[in-house]
């Protein structure tokens, strides 16, 4: 069954098909009970799959090492802080790449079940000072809670309903009601008046809104990968906004035809 999962995980057409198909829940339940479980080389970080979805994804981080650019970060960090955390592969990365180095941060996500398995990764990996937090930042006032539509599949969930016709995505929704966050009064509860040395944004659509409400948790961060959705913002007005904060762009890591990823640092 292991070796069947990895193999369909590796197809797009595949996954679809799976899904069609309604494979992936019993592999999923599979996985549930028995977890795919890795050590990387070298710094001997763990991490697991319990979700079909996350293998190819851990496939493209770890393996291929082609979703981020590990040359762009920092030397020496030790803080991040990842929004839009899914299930905590991103701070297992880093902490692979810290060689050792105790790494303080903050894990969000909307999904209280990715949340659960980025918690787990911090346990995992020895890291107390790494706090998984439930909640939603950048939509609604903190306190209240926003509304959160949340995708079968555990790494297509968002705040902003997209096109789904024109992005091909025909599972099933279910709207859930999650807290929204102070990212910046979360930090300052935990770590005080600390820089964040790497900030990483991936929540689907409400990058904008969050790095608009939040210019003073911006205002202590370093550097900055954030991920953006062409149905709601452009590379342009992006770059525009974090110009004013003080960043400056440096590239593009990623860009398909409805979104990108690109890296800024504090000019």
């Amino acid at each position: 069954m292991r070796k069947l999962i990895s193999w369909l995980s590796q197809s797009a057409a595949l996954r679809r098909a799976i899904q069609v198909l309604h494979i992936h829940r019993i592999a999923n339940g599979w996985l549930a009970t028995f977890p795919s479980k890795k050590t990387l080389p070298g710094s001997g970080v763990i991490y697991r799959a319990t979700r079909i979805e996350s293998i190819p994804l851990a496939q493209e981080m770890f393996d291929k090492g082609v979703l981020y650019d590990a040359q762009l970060l920092p030397k020496n960090f030790t803080t991040f802080a990842d929004l839009g955390c899914n299930v905590g592969y991103f701070t297992c990365w880093l902490a692979h790449l810290a060689s050792g180095r105790k790494l303080k941060g903050l894990m969000l996500d909307a999904n209280p079940q990715a949340v659960d398995e980025a918690r787990w990764h911090a346990q995992a990996n020895d890291m107390p000072e790494v706090f998984g937090i439930h909640g939603i930042a950048g939509e609604g006032k903190p306190g209240d809670h926003a509304e959160f539509f949340l995708y079968e599949s555990n790494i297509c969930s968002t705040s902003n309903m997209p096109d789904t016709e024109k992005m091909k995505l025909k599972g099933k929704w279910e709207t859930i009601r999650v807290p929204a966050i102070s990212i910046e009064e979360h930090w300052k509860k935990h770590f005080g008046e600390t820089r964040c040395n790497v900030l990483k944004v991936d929540i689907e659509g409400s990058e904008m809104n969050f790095l608009r409400s939040e210019q003073t948790f911006l205002a202590r961060c370093d550097t900055l990968l954030v991920e953006w959705h062409k149905w709601k913002v452009n590379l342009e007005e992006l770059s525009s906004f974090l110009t004013s904060q003080q960043f400056r762009y440096v590239k593009t890591i990623e860009e398909n035809d409805q979104m990108g990823t690109a890296f800024f640092t504090r000019a």
